[in-house]
């Protein structure tokens, strides 16, 4: 879970673009991220994520995401997958999240980060399926990066 919340943070994706709406979608490989959507670039310092469609997309031919890493950082993107696939090794055709090996719905998780947060004392009924990007998008401002 925390891998997929990491690489939604930093990728600057909404929920939608990294879990499933239901168990019997017909093809997960055309749509949703699976493990080999993930490569680490050789000089270990990048992630390349394909994002195979969203919400924009209307053509459907995807975008490759580069996500850089945070060397000594425990929330270092790159660290979180190698963590991931060393833990849970899968065949990279194989869902790249998942809940206990069910399939990473929505709702479900969803659910499960707000009743994180409000675990850490954070208020959850202002959070929507954008919170990742959103958050990350404010993040980049505080840190004084100017939108291009």
């Amino acid at each position: 879970m925390d891998a997929a919340f990491i690489i939604a943070f930093t990728g600057f994706l909404r929920i939608g673009e990294i879990t499933y709406l239901n168990r019997k979608a017909k093809d997960f490989s055309t749509i949703r991220a699976l493990c080999s959507d993930v490569r680490i670039a050789p000089n270990g310092y990048l992630i390349v994520f394909h994002l195979k469609q969203s919400k924009t997309d209307k053509t459907y031919s995807g975008v490759n995401i580069q996500i850089t890493a945070i060397p000594g950082d425990y929330l270092c993107p790159m660290a979180v997958i190698i963590r991931l696939f060393n833990r849970d090794p899968r065949p990279l055709l194989d869902l790249l999240f998942s809940v206990n090996n069910i399939v990473f719905l929505a709702p479900v998780v969803y659910k499960i980060l707000l009743t994180r947060l409000a675990g850490g004392g954070i208020l959850p009924n202002s959070y929507s399926n954008y919170f990742f990007r959103r958050g990350a998008a404010q993040h980049t401002h505080n840190c004084g990066f100017a939108e291009l």
